[in-house]
């Protein structure tokens, strides 16, 4: 995993959602142990295709459960540029 790209991940959560960023690692679920509902996620998704300059797909977007399903859809999208 990418170390940046979850740092740059786990600072916008931390600042979206004013969470603690030892709260914050690879494996926690973004709605069942951090909260997010809908709204957030489509929130942290504008965020990160802000942050990145790309869009993730709907079907990327359904697939995302944890920080790290971010990461490494993040991680994907950057190998291939």
């Amino acid at each position: 995993m990418n170390s940046d790209v979850f740092n740059k991940v786990q600072e916008i959560i931390v600042e979206q959602f004013e969470k603690e960023a030892h709260e914050i690692t690879s494996d926690k679920l973004l709605v069942e142990d951090l909260g997010l509902d809908s709204l957030d996620m489509f929130d942290l998704i504008c965020a990160l295709e802000k942050e990145y300059g790309f869009h993730f797909e709907r079907e990327m977007g359904s697939s995302i459960g944890t920080v790290g399903d971010i990461v490494g859809q993040l991680e994907r999208h950057i190998t291939k540029e």
